[in-house]
């Protein structure tokens, strides 16, 4: 009985340990360091944040459609503030491997009408994605002050969240002027 209860015991720690073990960036933590493309070619990495409210739409193995469909809801919720900045980060490191980037970069070029506000860097190894806690098949939204600290790290849900990140970045503008 007591060999059963071991196991039961050990088999529940084993489920819990992933989420405990890969949690990524945290709530308070300095923003990853990043050297990162968008489609076009053009290099962004970590001063790009520096001064703004920067709100990262994080993907990981989800669609291209999920991840325009994520951004395009965001960028509503968000008021016209000259303070704010929106990216979007794009784990491609399992994209078909037969697939040349130039191809996906042409694709994801002509579907995503957002990319001209908002900027869709790729990051093809996962390394940043991973860095900050991104889940496969998940839009995780992150909110960066303008000192590069995330205050804010959660997983898409259009009504609730909407609410949260607005009054987030109302008050973090009010203390920037």
């Amino acid at each position: 009985m007591k060999s059963a209860l071991y196991w039961f015991l050990m088999a529940v720690f084993l489920v819990h340990l992933p989420p405990l073990v890969v949690s990524g960036v945290e709530v308070g933590s300095t923003f990853v360091d990043f050297n990162l493309e968008d489609p076009q070619g053009k290099k962004y990495s970590k001063p790009y944040l520096h001064g703004k409210i920067t709100l990262v739409v994080l993907q990981s193995k989800t669609t291209l459609q999920d991840a325009i469909r994520c951004k395009t809801e965001l960028k509503t919720t968000i008021p016209d503030n000259s303070l704010v900045q929106m990216i979007s980060i794009m784990d491609l490191r399992k994209r078909p491997a037969l697939i040349p980037k130039g191809v996906l970069k042409s694709k994801i070029s002509a579907q995503d009408q957002t990319s001209k506000d908002i900027p869709f860097l790729l990051d093809w190894d996962g390394a940043v994605t991973k860095a900050l806690g991104g889940v496969d098949n998940t839009c995780k939204i992150l909110v960066v002050d303008p000192a590069l600290k995330v205050v804010y790290h959660q997983e898409y849900h259009k009504p609730p969240i909407d609410a949260e990140i607005k009054s987030l970045i109302t008050r973090l503008s009010g203390e920037q002027k």
